[in-house]
């Protein structure tokens, strides 16, 4: 479970009234799928930020799982993140010159899994998002929901409990998204927490629950 607790970061503290979000409390349950929208600008990615451990609180408490990760030491923040969190992002994020497969395999590679084990997981991954026929092919070479798909399978190699997506449907036509949320859909049919961070109400009436963040704070918190 995610629990924040007035949550408050500010980015420069000279500024009067530069709170990135202003003391947001917000708590997911596990297994829901969730969207935060909010205009640019508002704090919606400095909140996902905040759950997917890449930034810290200025002010405030942050659950998971019950541990408290504004406590926590640096490298003990980033083994949480290893261990529990996937992320996807609107640009993919993808390395240029990496095949599919290679891309897909870094995760395992940073936790040392040995090589028949990091295939059978990326197989089955591959075949999961239906991108087997890409796997030999740089980023160039690819679609945007090809790359989009290879960017979702890359976040759920480690066994990650949840998702992640920043704007997963922003560089893609309206299609093309609705396909990438199909995917989530079925992932959090699975049993995965996921949480999309994106402007558009059409993505986010494709989730179960909406958050809305307006200059730093949660206005509106809505369950379909």
């Amino acid at each position: 479970m995610i629990e924040l607790d007035k949550i408050t970061k500010i980015y420069n503290k000279e500024i009067q009234d530069s709170k990135a979000l202003d003391e947001a409390s917000i708590t997911i349950k596990n297994g829901e799928f969730v969207a935060i929208m909010g205009p640019s600008g508002s704090g919606k990615s400095t909140l996902l930020n905040i759950i997917g451990c890449m930034d810290t609180a200025t002010a405030g408490t942050y659950l998971l799982d019950g541990e408290d990760i504004t406590q926590l030491k640096r490298k003990d923040v980033d083994k949480v993140r290893k261990e529990k969190i996937g992320f996807v992002f609107q640009n993919f994020a993808l390395m240029d010159y990496y095949t599919a497969y290679e891309n897909i395999e870094l995760p395992l590679l940073v936790k040392n899994v040995k090589r028949s084990e990091r295939k059978r997981i990326i197989e089955e991954k591959m075949n999961y998002l239906g991108i087997t026929d890409v796997k030999d092919k740089i980023p160039a070479k690819m679609s945007g929901g090809q790359q989009q798909r290879v960017a979702i399978a890359r976040a759920l190699v480690t066994d990650c409990d949840i998702l992640l997506a920043d704007e997963p449907t922003g560089a893609l036509d309206q299609n093309t998204g609705k396909e990438v949320m199909k995917y989530l859909r079925e992932i959090n049919n699975d049993g995965k927490t996921v949480i999309v961070v994106t402007h558009d109400s059409q993505v986010a009436d494709m989730t179960d629950r909406t958050i809305v963040i307006c200059d730093g704070k949660v206005v509106e918190d809505r369950v379909k």
